[in-house]
């Protein structure tokens, strides 16, 4: 039988505090590796994290642009993975707010002298043309006040709602054709509202709370059972002109540029053309 080591009380007592230390020693790194491991697997996830709001696009559109424009953000994610938010508004709110915050990826107004404000803070870093806006002059079915001509605008005892000049393009329009023809005086005696976006024109003539208002024609098909368009030559004249532009201020300027150009390219093309936009050409 081999030889057995045998300690003494005392040096059994010394054995045990050694060998407890070694094992409180191991434990301990193994306990700072996990920990390690784990910072690792953390720091791994956050640019992911990171990565996956950076993919998320603010774009800022006219509101008479909704119905394309959502088709067109749908499509755009599909294809490339990168999520596309919308800021909708009348375009001087928008102006304001991306003024004001400095932050965004794509404007797209309602008429292209609406980028001006931008341009002068050098906020614009690439634009394109995309579809004409044509004004209208919506009334509610069946015509009950018998507007025929610009003229019976002001006449009196009948209710109009104008864009507001100040708020979007279409009120601007609005004005510069009825100050042209020498009514803008007369009919503002008859306006009961003046409204921030194109969309809350036509819920006031849908509701028939006006007889008449001055609208975007690509917006009258949403509304088109409780709303008619009479054709009026000064108003066919007239052509706004919708762009989309890169904001500089855009954290993710290639990714804004990529959105942009689908914006302006053949395949949305035929979405705003089913919207009732007609394609810009130079």
């Amino acid at each position: 039988m081999p030889n057995m080591i045998v300690f003494s009380r005392g040096e059994r007592h010394v054995f045990a505090i050694v060998l407890t230390l070694i094992i409180t020693m191991a434990l301990a790194g193994c306990a700072g590796k996990n920990q390690e491991q784990t910072q690792g697997q953390a720091g791994q996830q956050s640019p992911a994290r990171e990565g996956t709001q950076q993919e998320t696009l603010l774009v800022y559109s006219g509101a008479g642009l909704r119905k394309a424009m959502d088709e067109i953000g749908r499509v755009f994610q599909e294809q490339t993975g990168i999520h596309v938010s919308f800021s909708y508004a009348g375009s001087a709110q928008n102006n304001n707010q991306i003024l004001l915050s400095r932050k965004g990826d794509v404007c797209i107004p309602g008429d292209v002298t609406e980028l001006e404000p931008l341009r002068k803070e050098k906020l614009v870093t690439w634009e394109k043309k995309v579809v004409y806006h044509i004004p209208a002059l919506a009334v509610p079915k069946g015509n009950p006040a018998g507007i025929k001509q610009l003229a019976d605008l002001a006449k009196p005892g009948v209710k109009v709602v104008l864009g507001d000049p100040k708020a979007n393009p279409m009120g601007k329009v609005s004005d510069a054709v009825l100050q042209k023809a020498g009514l803008l005086e007369k009919v503002n005696k008859n306006v009961v509202a003046r409204t921030p976006t194109i969309n809350e024109l036509l819920v006031y003539v849908s509701m028939k709370q006006a007889d008449a208002a001055i609208i975007g024609v690509e917006n009258y098909p949403e509304f088109k059972d409780r709303v008619d368009i009479v054709p009026l030559p000064e108003l066919q004249e007239v052509n706004m002109v919708v762009p989309v532009s890169v904001l500089a201020c855009s954290a993710q300027p290639d990714r804004a540029r990529l959105f942009a150009k689908f914006v302006a390219s053949d395949q949305a093309r035929a979405i705003w053309e089913k919207n009732g936009f007609k394609p810009y050409r130079e």
